[in-house]
């Protein structure tokens, strides 16, 4: 196992104990001294380091490790955190009603290839992926900017399939864009100074 991989893995096993308020001390102190390797004056890894090994006081170490993980830029996988799955599973579905209501009746759904280590994909029924980088886990750490990630990878495979652009404003005959708007998700166009056609989800002709 390289340090990367051991990285993620005691990562992984620390954000799961932070998550649900019981943190491994064995991983969280490994954690912590390949966090004190790359980082020898890591206030936060030493900290961890410490927090690990005293007995007795949970809330110390849930809260180091809380603060190693922010301070080292972790960022937990769709495998690790099941709200971040959660949220990109209800935006597909979404999209898939949005993908009704302009007509089309073929299946998409997300799919998690084994050649992308994190990111999931929208995968039309013909098998087509969009041509971006997929949707990022962070990018799902709430439910409108999934819905945006979501919408905006689904728009590139189904372009892909159809060979058009979609969906269209039924007013100006412009492709539309996913964007957060006002603190929702919406299909906006760029035509008339530029306005919301349809919230995402709930596109009408």
């Amino acid at each position: 196992m390289t340090e990367q991989s051991k990285f993620e893995h005691y990562a992984d096993t620390t954000y799961a104990g932070v998550r649900d308020g019981a943190v491994d001390r064995e991983a969280a102190f490994d954690l912590a001294c390949l966090g004190l390797e790359d980082d020898p004056l890591s206030d936060a890894a030493r900290e961890l380091a410490e927090a690990s090994t005293t007995d007795g006081n949970e809330e110390r170490l849930v809260e180091a490790a809380r603060r190693f993980l922010d301070d080292f830029g972790y960022e937990p996988g769709f495998d690790v955190d099941p709200e971040r799955l959660a949220n990109a599973e209800r935006a597909m579905e979404a999209v898939r009603a949005d993908i009704r209501a302009t007509g089309l009746t073929g299946t998409v759904r997300l799919v998690f290839p084994d050649w992308s280590p994190s990111n999931a994909f929208v995968e039309t029924w013909d098998g087509h992926l969009g041509s971006g980088s997929g949707i990022y886990p962070a990018e799902c750490r709430a439910p409108v900017t999934a819905l945006v990630a979501v919408a905006d990878d689904a728009q590139d495979s189904l372009m892909e399939t159809i060979w058009a652009a979609w969906p269209v404003c039924p007013v100006h005959a412009l492709g539309t864009h996913p964007q957060e708007r006002d603190g929702a998700g919406v299909w906006w166009c760029g035509g008339g100074g530029g306005h919301a056609v349809a919230p995402i989800g709930r596109w009408v002709q």
